[in-house]
């Protein structure tokens, strides 16, 4: 069980910065006291089960971060990391949580940390939500509960984590605050176009098609986007 200290120093050490391009952004308001949280961000955080880390790459890995990355518009990444785990000492489940701008959209993917621990890394999986990846803006603080790694044809390609049970993002997010939440929401951002219908559904301002990774070049073709090597 992790206690609430050593959250929110997991918390503060998270919120030192989140990289966009070669710049930081402050967690601004945050205090670290029980409840708070960085103003303009939403936490993310759960469990993850670890498997074996030679299964992941192939090779050792001495560390693994839970990222939250949204893809911009311009072509960039900026990434909203957790901080570094250690899969062997840990052994069986890790604890993380990420701060997260709240007006942006994200995917959040499993990673062997950049050099800078701050960045997008190297991909090891991606997290789906009842085969959605795009997690949608929103105030809400999201507990994805007890995380699960399965592996696909290819690996780290396929590879994808699941929530534990309820733990939903759109059963947790209600993005135009009009006391429905998104997985019952039909019109997500309340711009009067049908979620069926709309290029932006949440309505952070980028279209949907190119948030989700397969919008990244993939010279090689196999599955893992150039920037995410």
């Amino acid at each position: 069980m992790t206690t609430m200290t050593s959250r929110r120093e997991r918390i503060a050490r998270v919120c030192v910065g989140a990289a966009i391009g070669a710049t930081l952004v402050a967690c601004d308001g945050f205090t670290g006291k029980e409840g708070d949280r960085p103003e303009g961000f939403r936490l993310v955080e759960g469990r993850i089960v670890v498997p074996d880390d030679a299964t992941l790459l192939g090779r050792q890995v001495t560390g693994l971060q839970l990222a939250a990355l949204h893809l911009r518009a311009d072509g960039g990444i900026t990434a909203f990391p957790s901080a570094v785990f250690d899969p062997a000492a840990v052994r069986a489940e890790a604890s993380f949580v990420a701060t997260v701008q709240n007006d942006l959209d994200v995917v959040l993917v499993l990673q062997v940390p950049s050099a800078t621990q701050r960045g997008a890394g190297s991909f090891l999986g991606v997290f789906s939500d009842a085969s959605e990846t795009l997690i949608a803006r929103g105030e809400d603080d999201l507990d994805l509960g007890t995380v699960t790694i399965s592996f696909g044809a290819r690996t780290p390609a396929d590879t994808t984590l699941a929530g534990g049970p309820g733990s939903s993002p759109a059963t947790q997010t209600d993005s135009d605050g009009d006391g429905l939440k998104n997985d019952v929401d039909d019109d997500d951002d309340d711009d009067g176009t049908p979620d069926v219908a709309d290029d932006d559904v949440a309505g952070d301002g980028v279209d949907d098609a190119v948030q989700r990774l397969s919008a990244l070049t993939d010279d090689d073709a196999d599955g893992v986007p150039d920037a995410l090597r």
